[in-house]
Parts: C-alpha cells; structure tokens; sequence
C-alpha cells in the first residue's frame, strides 16, 4: 500500500509507493569508470595552482606557499561564478518583473590534492580538513554585512550536477535567504512557537526510539533515514545535541562529525555501487538587522538545528514530481535504513 509522508521542516509530501520497489541491487550504478581524463589538464591538481584564481584559503605543509603544492585542502574562487561580490546587490524590476543584481560569492572547496581520491575514501583526518574549511569560509563570508545566507554543498558523480571529476565542493554566498533554508526557518520557529522546543530535537528523540529508520550512531551525530525521504536511500546527519550552527563544530565534536559522514558515504558507495549524490549543510544564517521582518531572528539560537542532508541522485524526477511538488519515492525509508545499517564498511 502506498501512504502519503509529510516532511514538517521542508514543507513536503512525499507518496511512498512501495508496491513499485525494485531490490536495492537494482540501484547499483557505476560513475567513475573512465572519467579520470588527462590529470595533467585538471585545474585542481596540485602544481597546477596556476590554472586557478588565488586561494583564499587552505591547510598547508609547514613551510609552503600560498598557491603552490603542500596544502591538504583548498578554497578558490570559482573561475566561472554564478555570483560574485563586485555586482551589486540592489533590488530592481523590468515591467510586472522583480529582478536583483548577481551580487554574491562562489567558491570551490578543493576537498584533497589527490585526484583519484573521493570523499568515500577520505579519512576522519582528511574529512576534518574539508569541514574546517567550510567552518572558516562561513565564518569569512558572514563579515560581509550584504551576505545574508552561505550554503555548502557537494556533487558527486555527473548526474548529481559534478562538472570535473577531481573531488572538490561549493560554497555560494547570497545576499537573500533562499526559499528552501526559509522554509525550514520558518518552519522551525512555527514548531518552537507552539511547543516550546527544536523540531529537529524532538525528531532526534523519535528516531531513537522508533529505531527501524537509524543508519548510523556515535556519542555526538545520528545518522538516519528521514520518515518522509524525498530520494531513495536519503540520509540525514544531525548533532544529537541541540546546536544551531555549524560554525561552531570543533574538536572531537568535528571528528565525530567526520566519522558520522564516512561512515554515511562509504555505506552508500559499497550498497549502491557509487551513487550520485548530492550533499548539503544547512546552518543558521547570521542575524541581520534589516530583515524585513524584525522578528524574523527572535529565539534562532533555540529553534533552529543545523544538520546536513545527502540526497541519492538514482533517478530524476518526472511530471508528476515537477508538475506537484509530490515526489514519489519506491524505497520506504525503514527498508533503506536497515540495508545500509547491515553493510559492512
């Protein structure tokens, strides 16, 4: 029988439609398989620093220079940028039309020097080095007053959006909270409001004790298959303590962040055969104080719980997905739970 699952911060439905599953075998495809190409022509090798703008930041060997070999991790400006901070950020409108200028940031995370490495074969120590730098670029980014919202993100393999095979990530600065971290927002404070505590808190509480949809645990994350998953085999990855930003992560916090990630990815890979995935941070924007709504920022430090989201890229969506906003996922989220729970890493 097929059900009908509500996603409270999202705002969605999804149909879960088991009847039209297949076996998670079924799923298994294969991304990298010859798409290596001429590592010597890829931008994101190391001796290669010239083929990209300066770094604006990076862990490095003792001793190196800037924009030379012996950094662990890499942060560039992206050579072709959706926005970019010299536009501006003034509002404007063309006839009956609303229209903004491309003022912004875009940034490429290069993950590792190593370009035949992927993140499910990343260490806890190289996974450290990729979320410390997300931590600062955020951190950078939000000294700018214009930026109202940073989002991270990772494409991985071609149909997940990835344009050069070499592991890297993105960060995208804008000057206005986009539609998707505004609902979930709002969708937060709607809950703090009526109930007086975190909806991800309270979540937290009911996937531990329902249990079947739990992938994955340490002292500080759960991993875990959401009960009204958009994709088949979607994983989210949440400090199980309340924390409303991501910038704070440090320590052995930040190692267990990175052991909950391995350990999330690798079970994808050897399960699915490598999927495409994509893999996005959600963290609390700063507050800014010409918000048009002056409460808009009132209590986020309690209502608001930063998480990250991997999203299995299997199939793309169709009519009924694009022309409802309802998705229909063949996969029950306690079937792709306790299928990842049972591989071994």
């Amino acid at each position: 029988m097929s059900e009908l699952r509500y996603s409270y911060l999202k705002d969605t439905w999804t149909v879960i439609a088991p009847e039209r599953a297949r076996r998670p075998n079924d799923y298994a495809i294969h991304v990298y398989e010859e798409e290596y190409g001429d590592i010597k022509k890829c931008p994101f090798e190391p001796g290669n620093e010239d083929k990209t703008p300066p770094e604006v930041f990076a862990i490095r060997e003792p001793g190196t220079a800037p924009n030379t070999p012996g950094w662990k991790v890499r942060v560039v400006p992206n050579k072709y940028p959706a926005f970019r901070i010299e536009e501006s950020d003034k509002a404007d409108f063309y006839l009956i039309y609303d229209k903004k200028g491309g003022f912004g940031a875009h940034e490429v995370v290069i993950d590792t020097p190593d370009h035949y490495k992927h993140i499910q074969d990343f260490s806890i120590e190289e996974l450290n080095y990729m979320y410390i730098a997300f931590r600062e670029r955020i951190k950078s980014l939000y000294q700018d007053l214009r930026i109202k919202y940073v989002q991270v993100f990772k494409n991985h393999g071609k149909d997940a959006g990835k344009s050069l095979v070499h592991s890297h990530s993105q960060i995208i600065a804008l000057s206005k909270i986009p539609k998707k971290p505004d609902t979930i927002i709002k969708q937060s404070r709607k809950h703090y409001r009526k109930k007086e505590r975190c909806y991800t808190c309270d979540e937290i509480k009911a996937e531990l004790l329902d249990g079947s949809r739990i992938v994955y645990e340490n002292e500080d994350f759960l991993v875990f298959c959401p009960y009204a998953s958009l994709f088949p085999f979607e994983i989210k990855i949440v400090p199980k303590n309340h924390n409303h930003d991501f910038t704070m992560v440090d320590g052995n916090f930040l190692n267990n962040l990175s052991d909950a990630t391995q350990q999330a990815v690798r079970r994808l890979h050897k399960a699915l055969v490598n999927p495409p995935f994509n893999m996005i941070l959600y963290t609390s924007p700063p507050i800014r104080e010409n918000h048009e709504d002056p409460n808009y920022f009132s209590d986020i430090e309690k209502f608001f719980h930063w998480h990250i989201e991997i999203l299995p890229r299997i199939f793309p969506f169709g009519g009924f997905e694009l022309s409802t906003d309802y998705v229909i996922n063949s996969v029950l989220p306690e079937e792709a739970a306790k299928f990842l729970r049972e591989v071994v890493i």
